[in-house]
């Protein structure tokens, strides 16, 4: 009897995870890391990230400056608390945490912003949007979450983010070799 009921259990739970699988095709499970792995070369500061509250007004974005090569932990203020530039595309409310960044970039090239959440980000030259040209995950087990690549030309920017689900992440921005 204890024989049937286990398979019957067996079958039950693979049934589920077949139902599971099905709602998402083509995913892997991915493995837990062991070991936090560093960071690609060019981001070699994201070890080490200076803390830097972000700003939830305008007036207050000059205080709040991202610096290409230099990693921060971004303090968000819930989302209902940020008053954007421009509506985010991507903002759920006050259970999510957001906010603004000035960005001064001296360089032209394609930049990369990355976090080890996943905040939406949006870009701005003024209260036009900079369209991002790629996105993805960082490399496995170091602790970079989400990758976003903005081609920008020397000036000033506005960096906002919105959608975190947590109130401090860290965020790096890295000029993207030729």
């Amino acid at each position: 009897m204890r024989a049937v009921i286990t398979v019957a259990l067996m079958s039950a739970g693979l049934m589920a995870g077949q139902a599971l699988a099905a709602d998402k095709p083509n995913t892997v499970p991915k493995a837990a890391c062991t070991a936090k792995l560093p960071p690609p070369a060019d981001m070699a500061s994201w070890s080490a990230p200076d803390a830097r509250a972000a700003a939830t007004e305008e007036a207050g974005v000059a205080r709040a400056a991202l610096i290409p090569g230099k990693a921060v932990t971004a303090r968000f203020a819930p989302v209902s608390e940020v008053h954007y530039r421009v509506p985010p595309e991507k903002a759920d409310g006050p259970s999510t945490y957001g906010g603004l960044y000035s960005l001064k970039i001296v360089e032209p090239g394609v930049y990369r912003i990355a976090s080890s959440a996943a905040p939406w980000m949006d870009v701005f030259v003024g209260k036009t949007p900079v369209t991002s040209i790629a996105h993805g995950h960082g490399p496995e087990c170091t602790g970079i979450g989400k990758m976003v690549d903005f081609p920008l030309q020397p000036g000033d920017y506005l960096v906002q983010f919105s959608e975190s689900l947590q109130p401090a992440t860290e965020i790096m921005v890295v000029k993207l070799a030729k």
